[in-house]
């Protein structure tokens, strides 16, 4: 992989938003107190990917920095994809079957 940002760019990573996010992302495992690795680490990647794909929204809608939305997001980011999943989850767009607990399986 070359330095030119064009190629980056052309692959829709935007190394500043994704660099802060990741930022973001450790301060919200130290700020947690995430001890195992695994929590660790997807804290960190979620924070970069999300960082990277809305902090340019973020940014114009807090007419903030992209270094600054960048860390926002990636603070944040792991608190968002949650609600996303469990609004998903609510409205069964994720094709989870729901298990009803009060029937009687012997009737």
């Amino acid at each position: 992989m070359s330095d030119d940002p064009g190629t980056l760019m052309s692959m829709g990573i935007k190394f500043q938003d994704l660099l802060a996010g990741i930022g973001g992302g450790i301060v919200n495992a130290l700020a947690l107190k995430r001890s195992d690795p695994g929590s660790i680490i997807s804290s960190i990647v979620v924070g970069g990917i999300t960082a990277n794909y809305l902090s340019e929204f973020l940014q114009h809608y807090l007419g903030t920095s992209p270094s600054t939305s960048g860390f926002l997001v990636g603070l944040g980011g792991m608190a968002f994809c949650q609600s996303i999943i469990a609004g998903l989850s609510k409205f069964n767009v994720l094709g989870q079957t729901k298990v009803n607990q009060d029937a009687n399986p012997n009737p």
